[in-house]
């Protein structure tokens, strides 16, 4: 059991990213968490970074564009004209709550506004009004965006390509039946822990909270949450987490996972791995790629294919 036990320590204190500091410290209190947007599947790369106003998130115009959508903006008026694939158009004007779609007047929770040469809108309004779904994820404040035609994939990610399957399992939005653990901490940055040649099942961690996530019939279940304490004792769990401490036997697939790990505001993403795993030899390597461009490329391929 100590065996165990210590190796999960160390898994999570090199592969997890924690760099020295305690997961209760790694975080700052804030509400200015980073949003990431996901259209029919995919990340959308952001040039403008996403902000809420009074409870709403606004996202540049241009965000929507591959779901179909087209906009033309009128520099005199301050006017973008958003069109969908159906016919449907929608104007909405800078700093006016008033918008209108098809010619009637609709009243907005927050306005249009300008950010670094930009037009952002709510996209939950816009989204909806041109007849999209929006779903907010809470755990990684992740906005899935899905088209009235899309279907996901009904089954689980084909495991033969690794890299293919894991980027299609952090693409699903996470569901969960019970309270999740939520403290008003900033995610601070976005990690993940995937067992060994497998794409099926994840550890999502974001500086304090850690969420085990299964892939079952094309849909990211959360199975458990829980936060460190000292010597590795949970102080807060949820879900599934029946034990005290790491050496729990939900985190027993992730025992000598593969970590990806994103440097917070850079393009640099850091890989954990264990070499040899399967045996007594097993050492923990990293290498580091600065590939990043969007939320899916945090998922890299290992070396070995582990």
């Amino acid at each position: 059991m100590k065996k165990k036990l210590s190796a999960i320590v160390l898994l999570f204190s090199l592969g997890l990213g924690l760099l020295g500091a305690s997961p209760i410290n790694a975080a700052k209190t804030s509400n200015n968490n980073s949003y990431e947007i996901n259209l029919d599947g995919a990340f959308i790369p952001l040039d403008v970074q996403p902000f809420v106003s009074h409870s709403s998130l606004l996202i540049p115009i241009r965000t929507l564009s591959p779901l179909g959508l087209s906009y033309s903006w009128n520099a005199a008026s301050q006017t973008v004209t958003i069109k969908n694939p159906a016919g449907d158009v929608l104007t909405v004007t800078l700093n006016n709550k008033i918008a209108s779609k098809n010619g009637k007047s609709i009243e907005m929770a927050v306005p249009a506004q300008s950010k670094n040469g930009r037009v952002l809108v709510p996209i939950r309004f816009v989204s909806e009004s041109m007849g999209y779904e929006v779903q907010h994820e809470s755990i990684r404040d992740i906005i899935f965006v899905r088209s009235p035609d899309y279907a996901s994939n009904p089954g689980n990610p084909d495991q033969s390509d690794l890299v293919a399957a894991r980027r299609a399992a952090i693409s699903l939005p996470i569901t969960t039946d019970f309270k999740i653990l939520d403290f008003g901490r900033t995610k601070h940055y976005h990690s993940y822990t995937f067992p060994v040649g497998r794409a099926d099942m994840y550890e999502f961690f974001d500086s304090y909270i850690y969420t085990i996530v299964k892939i079952e019939d094309g849909k990211a279940i959360a199975i458990g949450q829980y936060t460190i304490g000292d010597r590795s004792n949970f102080s807060h769990k949820a879900g599934n987490i029946t034990g005290k401490n790491t050496s729990d036997p939900v985190l027993e697939p992730l025992l000598f996972g593969v970590n990806f790990y994103r440097h917070p505001n850079t393009s640099i993403i850091e890989i954990s791995y264990w070499e040899d795993p399967e045996t007594e030899h097993r050492s923990m390597k990293s290498i580091t790629n600065s590939g990043y461009k969007v939320y899916s490329d945090i998922i890299q391929k290992v070396p070995n294919d582990l």
